[in-house]
């Protein structure tokens, strides 16, 4: 059989399929589902170790074992990971690190074991999932959301460290970003857990701060005793307040009783476009108008008979409605789920009742008789426009779901959004009788026809889920002259057919008679243009329409009706008296009569991307056809709605343009269509529209082309800059400082394109011109009246966002001394925050990502830094603009950063290390500028480092700066800023501080050995040994995953900074004798880490003690030349022996270091000639005391208190014996305590008698 040999990259990782059992001393015992990393194979076996345990390696047999695939990550030694994404790497990892302390729970009996195992379910059925490989990425998107989240809480459930994730949700690796980012990432991994915590109480308030919201709704069953007919269910949102729809109808067929719940099953509908104004309406209700359809008069008897004749007359009557009242659903009150069923109570409609009447009715009403009849429907809100919620809940919206669109345009109008419908209300009628007895049974009809009078095709939309009809039917209420329906349906007419469209109405009485029924025509007629004269269209609001009644019922096709008069307000403007009748000319009357007791009312809205009512807006679309009022029409362009015009905005544009460069009256027109412009650009700002602003970006660099704008542009602003006092109204120039992206975007594509033209012509002049308009506006910030700060503050927030675009036609260098200039001639002490703001700005601008413009823009940016880090002021914005800067110079692709970290550390890091110490532990904004010194530090190099410390004018400078920073170290290790469980955060601080002793250390050895400063090479032992023995550095007290997780990227820090404090102790020569016996304690407590390798190199440091003291100098006599040594070193041994008595007891130590100790120290005397004898017992009294004290911290805890009082009667005899009274007598008090806990009250006393007759009295 061949030997061992190492396996392949391939082989690297398995999981254990069955138990194992060792059978011999070198095999390796497995647990089902075991992952384990192979190392060698020989035969039929494997050599590797367990990931639960990687110090226990051994064999284990090949046919256990699935092999996966994996790969191999060298850091500071080979690890083995799965081949697999990043999320089931972790979710893996937690499981294995939940599981061992979920075990624990279980034997504790803790309350916390069921959460943790439903956790793990969830979590484990997630993980399945997404190995299936069957996930849409969309859904994968939540699931990976879920499970994080899942995570987060475990981990806070069980104490467990913060999990930091980059912005895909996948653990950010602390190797890959910078100080900065790894701190803002530990932020929000808080927040997410403050939310997990907070997670009972949240609101679904913060859902309404989206722009859009969605209402799902899914109807599930109607019931209702008399729906024998065929009916239309209509669902809509209603105002309740305003006692009107806002949203179009969701039409449903119903097809009678006994087959509902086949009829409904399929039934989804999402309400979509709804705003924050629609959610928090004060009443918002879901109504459900029932609509009969069938014959005049409906009766429940001879059913049959009128089964057979419901398909014969198709008449559209009232039946009923269903309401319920869903405020707290939209609001996020009462919580929504598709799950549960809401009910709306029905209610029929009586024969002379109203749908609209009963709507209110039933609203109104505090209780309703139902008898259990109504419409079962699950709602839901969801965030977001269709397309979003689709994408979110692909579970819940299907592909046949209908969409049920707001009348109107939603609260953000989105660029695409074509439109071109008019929302009509049937509002009421007033029909006389004519010649019948009784009154009519009226029948509106709605078509749409053409100047020709041909009706237009598939132009009315009466609900969301149907296609588009020729025509609309309304309710017929039974013998009513003044019928109010209410009725709103969409008329969508294509924008080539609307200049010539008109709606045409036509009324018909519907006979109860099927026979007359049959023999009725229309009796009368009303229309109205979509367009007006003016080319505006019709106006939204109400419009009394005039009936004419048409004579010997003659077809309606052949009627001329469009010369007269459509609407009361016409017919008052032509100068007709309403009341009276119409001599209408036989050409254009023929078959029509008009009558002043017939009224019909609508209600129109225009909902039109294409199509403007303002009179202004066309004015100003067609200047060319009128010019004399041109400027009146750029003056009124402030007052026209901002839908119109962001419906027209291209064309508003050009025209604006068209103005500026074919007008020749510059002075007059040029200055008004600026001041258009700049209200266009702020409209495009306003939240609303805000969805325009790549439209209008979009505009400038592919329909823009006035080539020779710019120079007119820069004029009227550079004027308008300039002459503050001739322009009183200062609100105007705040609303330019606002513009100003759009203004210089025009401006710099205008030059664009004319240098294009005229290769390159008129660069030299143009540059002059806009470097002179950047001066001026750095001139406007040197005033210093009240009155300009808001505009002086404008300026510099919106300044920086012209720079993308500047710099395609100006110098980056150049740009870079205007802003540093701008910034400069604000005053010191105005708008400090509004500064600071600006310059976070330009950090993050393109400029910084050139060397040469950081090199110009540093100075100015450290300087402002520098100047309110000493005062204290605005430190969260200084916080930050240093967090962003460090950051920034971290990336790779900006060329090289050395002098830009030179230029930092030589001005901002002293007074960062100063704003440390000032801050107090409690400010949030402490932890911000440890982070910044942290980052400081870590992309600090050698080269930084000896250049920062040859800086300083003076040696005493270094020495108190050196002072100053080993104290902020040392109080940071002992006060943690960071939370316990932000340990990436915690570690990397670490690192940096152990990078930075090492630097400060050959500093130190340096520069202040001779003459020798004891204060600072105090303060690096106090510091580094602090640094040593802090509890995050501990790792023995860590789980296994963790352990690893740190000396995988980390190595053991403790170990190095032993080494290192080992190298500094030796280096002090002869003035070691200065820290002995005040470092023993340290020392001790350095050594006392259980770390094998950091015992062994630092043990030996109390030999090197024993022998300064034991050699030090002694006063001699002023006669006797010779130098005299001390001969002993019994300071070294009385501290030695009091430091261990407190720390052993304190849990530190074991047997392992009492062993260690003794071997080395033992062996490091008997070797030495002098101090041979002293050494050996010293040694040897020690390893006893250890051995003592071991046993005592062993036995305190247990319930036999004759164990207890047996150790302590040691301990006390041992100090007794090398006459160490005060711990003789300290342990004497322990036992008369041990005595008197056992009601011993003699033998108590007898062991205060002990220490009675050590007390001397002082006579006199």
């Amino acid at each position: 059989m061949s030997g061992w040999t190492k396996v392949h990259d391939k082989e690297k990782f398995g999981i254990a399929l069955y138990n194992y059992n060792a059978r011999l001393p070198q095999q390796m015992s497995l647990l089902l589902g075991d992952a384990l990393y192979i190392r060698e194979k020989c035969g039929e076996w494997y050599l590797g170790y367990t990931l639960r345990d990687r110090t226990k390696k051994g064999v284990f047999p090949k046919s256990h074992i699935h092999i996966k695939p994996s790969i191999t990550v060298n850091r500071n030694y080979e690890t083995v990971v799965p081949n697999e994404s990043p999320i089931v790497l972790e979710i893996t990892g937690v499981l294995r690190e939940w599981a061992a302390i979920w075990k624990q729970l279980y034997v504790r009996g803790s309350p916390e074991f069921e959460q943790v195992r439903f956790l793990m379910n969830e979590v484990i059925s997630c993980r399945t999932h997404i190995m299936s490989g069957t996930v849409p990425m969309d859904e994968l998107k939540q699931v990976k959301q879920k499970i994080t989240a899942r995570i987060d809480e475990g981990n806070l459930l069980l104490g467990l460290d913060l999990v930091v994730r980059d912005e895909q949700g996948d653990v950010l690796d602390p190797e890959d970003a910078s100080t900065i980012s790894l701190y803002r990432a530990h932020q929000d991994a808080a927040d997410r857990l403050h939310k997990v915590k907070s997670s009972d109480n949240r609101s679904s308030q913060t859902s309404i701060a989206r722009f859009s919201h969605s209402l799902f709704v899914s109807p599930k069953n109607f019931v209702c005793a008399n729906a024998k007919s065929d009916c239309e269910l209509l669902l809509s949102l209603y105002d309740a307040s305003e006692g009107r729809f806002f949203t179009e109808n969701y039409w449903i067929k119903w097809e009678g009783i006994g087959r509902e719940r086949e009829t409904l099953k399929d039934y989804r509908a999402v309400f979509t476009d709804l705003g924050n104004s629609d959610l928090n309406r004060e009443k918002v209700v879901l109504v459900c108008q029932v609509i009969r359809i069938g014959n005049m008069d409906y009766k429940d008897k001879d059913s049959e008979k009128n089964e057979k004749r419901r398909d014969k007359q198709n008449i559209r009557r009232p039946f009923g409605v269903a309401v319920m009242d869903i405020t707290d659903i939209i609001l996020g009150k009462v919580e929504s789920d598709e799950e549960k069923h809401h009910f709306l109570p029905f209610v029929y409609c009586s024969d002379r009742e109203f749908l609209d009447t009963v709507i209110r009715k039933v609203i109104a009403a505090k209780e309703l008789n139902h008898k259990g009849q109504g419409l079962w429907t699950s709602l839901k809100l969801l965030s977001g426009d269709f397309k979003q919620a689709r994408e979110e809940h692909p579970h819940l919206i299907s592909s046949n779901a209908s969409i049920v669109r707001k009348m109107g345009f939603p609260e953000v109008i989105l660029p695409g959004d074509v439109r071109n419908d008019v929302y009509l209300t049937l509002l009421q009628g007033e029909f006389s009788k004519g010649n019948k007895t009784s009154d009519k049974n009226v029948e509106v009809t709605v078509c749409v026809c053409n100047h020709e009078g041909q009706v237009l095709q598939n132009v009315i939309s009466t609900d969301s889920s149907r296609e588009l009809a020729n025509e609309y039917r309304s309710v017929v209420y039974y013998h009513e002259d003044k019928p109010r329906w209410n009725e709103t349906f969409r008329v969508a007419v294509p924008i080539e057919d609307f200049y010539s469209a008109h709606l045409r109405f036509t009324f018909k009485h519907r006979s109860s008679s099927e026979v007359k029924d049959k023999a009725e025509r229309p009796y009368a007629i009303s229309f109205v243009h979509l367009m007006q004269e003016n080319g505006t269209t019709l106006l939204d609001g109400n419009h009394e329409l005039l009936v004419y009644k048409i004579e010997h019922k003659k077809p309606v096709d052949s009627l001329q009706y469009l010369a007269l008069p459509c609407t009361k307000l016409e017919l008052e403007q032509v100068g007709m008296q309403y009341g009276s009748q119409m001599a209408l000319s036989s050409k254009h009357s023929a078959g029509l009569s008009f009558t002043s007791k017939d009224l019909f009312t609508i209600t129109t809205t225009v909902c039109s991307t294409k199509l403007t009512q303002n009179v202004d807006l066309l004015g100003l679309l067609k200047w060319r056809a009128n010019p004399e009022i041109l400027k009146r029409n750029l003056a009124s362009l402030s007052k026209v709605d901002g839908e119109e015009i962001v419906k027209f905005l291209q064309d508003t544009l050009d025209a604006l343009f068209n103005i500026l460069m074919h007008n020749s009256d510059s002075d007059i027109y040029d200055n008004l269509v600026f001041d258009a412009l700049v209200f266009v650009i702020g409209l495009i700002s306003d939240r609303k529209y805000q969805h325009f602003k790549p439209v209008l970006a979009a505009y400038i660099t592919e329909n823009f082309s006035a080539t020779l704008a710019y120079n007119k542009l820069m004029v009227v602003l550079k004027h308008y800059v300039e002459n503050l006092n001739e322009r009183q109204n200062l609100d105007f120039l705040l609303k330019v400082m606002k513009s100003l992206e759009f203004i210089f975007k025009f401006i710099v594509r205008s030059r664009v394109l004319f240098a294009a033209l005229n290769n390159g012509k008129g660069q030299g002049p143009f540059q002059d011109m806009l470097a002179s308009l950047f001066s001026s506006i750095g001139a406007m910030m040197l005033y210093t009246q009240d009155s300009m700060l808001t505009v002086q503050g404008a300026a510099m927030k919106f300044l920086p966002t012209v720079v993308p675009d500047v710099l395609l036609v100006f110098g980056a260098e150049d740009l870079s001394r205007l802003l540093v200039e701008l910034v400069e001639n604000v005053p010191e002490e105005r708008l400090k925050q509004q500064k600071m703001m600006c310059i976070s700005d330009i950090v993050h601008s393109d400029l910084f990502r050139i060397p040469e413009c950081r090199a110009i823009l540093l100075p100015m940016i450290t300087t402002q830094l520098q100047n309110l880090l000493e005062v204290r002021h605005a430190l969260e914005i200084c916080a930050k603009i240093l967090g962003d800067v460090l950051e920034f110079i971290y990336a790779k692709d900006i060329g090289s950063t050395h002098e830009d970290i030179s230029h930092l550390m030589l001005r901002l890091l002293r007074p960062v290390i100063q704003t440390v110490i000032r801050l107090d532990r409690s400010d949030p904004l402490t932890a911000c500028f440890v982070a910044v010194l942290v980052s400081f530090l870590h992309q600090m190099d050698e080269y930084h480092y000896n250049q920062y410390i040859s800086h300083f004018a003076t040696i005493t400078d270094l020495l108190d700066f050196l002072m100053e920073i080993l104290l902020v170290f040392k109080d940071l290790l002992q006060k943690k800023v960071f939370p316990n469980d932000w340990n990436e955060m915690i570690l990397l601080q670490n690192s940096v501080i152990l990078k930075a002793l090492r630097h400060f250390s050959h500093t130190i050895r340096d520069m202040f050995s001779n003459p020798f400063k004891e204060q600072v090479w105090s303060n690096f032992f106090h510091c580094a040994i602090s640094f040593l023995t802090q509890d995050s550095l501990q790792l023995e007290n860590f789980s296994q995953n963790k352990r690893h997780k740190i000396i995988s990227r980390y190595k053991d820090m403790r170990r190095e900074t032993g080494f290192e404090i080992r190298a500094m102790w030796f280096n002090l020569g002869t003035n070691k004798i200065q820290f002995v016996p005040c470092m023993v304690g340290r020392i001790l407590e350095m050594t006392l880490i259980p770390e094998a390798n950091l015992r062994e190199a630092t043990i030996d440091i109390f030999f090197d003690m024993m022998q300064c003291e034991f050699y030090s100098e002694v006063s001699a006599s002023t006669n006797d030349k010779q130098k005299e040594y001390k001969g002993n070193f019994s300071e070294f041994e009385y501290e030695m022996i009091t430091q261990l008595d407190a720390l052993v007891e304190g849990g530190r130590g074991d047997p392992d270091y009492r062993n260690l100790f003794y071997s080395i120290m033992f062996k490091c005397c008997a070797e030495h000639s002098v101090m041979r004898e002293q050494g050996v017992r010293f040694v040897k009294l020690v390893t006893r005391l250890m051995q003592l004290l071991l046993e005592y911290r062993t036995i305190i805890n247990e319930e036999n208190k004759e164990n207890k009082m047996s150790c302590t009667v040691q301990l006390l005899e041992f100090y007794n014996e090398i006459n160490r009274k005060e711990m003789y007598i300290r342990y004497l008090h322990k036992l008369c305590d041990l005595h008197l806990d056992c009601e011993n009250y003699t033998e108590a006393a007898f062991a205060l008698q002990l220490h009675a007759q050590l007390l001397r009295v002082r006579s006199g």
